[in-house]
């Protein structure tokens, strides 16, 4: 049995995979992508969440709220970024 991914959805994965493997391609950090990817992900889900609660139609898709899950995935990729050198 095949499922289907509501269509709304998929922007926002992409975004979430998308915005850390971005970053870590143009400065070599995260160096943890699979952390990055899933801070990401709960950041755009947060992010859809508070889109759609707030009724704001800024970056809409569809239902998606492709500018808000943008500005999270990057702040997070940030985040974690700057974590890895303050680790150091």
């Amino acid at each position: 049995m095949m499922r289907h991914v509501p269509p709304a959805v998929v922007p926002l994965l992409l975004v979430a995979i998308g915005v850390p493997a971005a970053v870590r391609a143009a400065i070599g950090r995260p160096r943890a992508l699979g952390t990055a990817w899933l801070a990401a992900a709960a950041a755009v889900a947060v992010a859809q969440v508070a889109g759609e609660i707030s009724g704001s139609r800024i970056g809409v898709l569809g239902d998606a709220q492709i500018l808000f899950a943008a500005i999270a995935a990057a702040v997070t990729s940030t985040l974690l970024v700057l974590v890895e050198r303050a680790s150091r």
